[in-house]
């Protein structure tokens, strides 16, 4: 009785460790858009805004009352400034990486990559209300 109890303890060990080992993680690395020109500044209204309101994009779920942040064109800047916002790492910014092309967290609308390379530049500018 003692050795069945044994063998049985070994053998379960013994699954665990092989189902451990057989776990493998793949690391994707998201694409990265290609940079704006640091010279030339991206406004806020005429660049920022319009990526989440024009076509209903963002607006279709963020907007007062609904989901936050609010990304409605009055209320937008304050809406995401500091909260989703990472001045000293732009690319951390969940304002950039949530919706990114390449994410698995927003399951509804992604941006496209020259979006987000125009939402990172503007982080990159210092997130100004512009």
């Amino acid at each position: 009785m003692y050795q069945i109890r044994i063998l049985k303890q070994s053998l379960a060990v013994i699954v665990l460790l092989l189902l451990a080992s057989a776990c493998t993680y793949d690391f994707i690395e998201l694409p990265k858009p290609d940079p704006v020109d640091p010279t030339d500044t991206i406004s806020f209204q005429s660049a920022v805004v319009p990526i989440f309101s024009d076509g209903n994009n963002c607006t279709a779920c963020h907007t007062t009352g609904a989901t936050a942040p609010d990304l409605t064109a009055s209320k937008a800047f304050d809406a995401i400034v500091p909260a989703y916002v990472n001045l000293d790492d732009p690319e951390s910014s969940s304002i950039y990486w949530y919706a990114h092309p390449s994410s698995n967290t927003h399951g509804w609308k992604k941006l496209s990559l020259s979006e987000a390379a125009i939402i990172l530049g503007w982080i990159q500018q210092g997130a100004q209300n512009n």
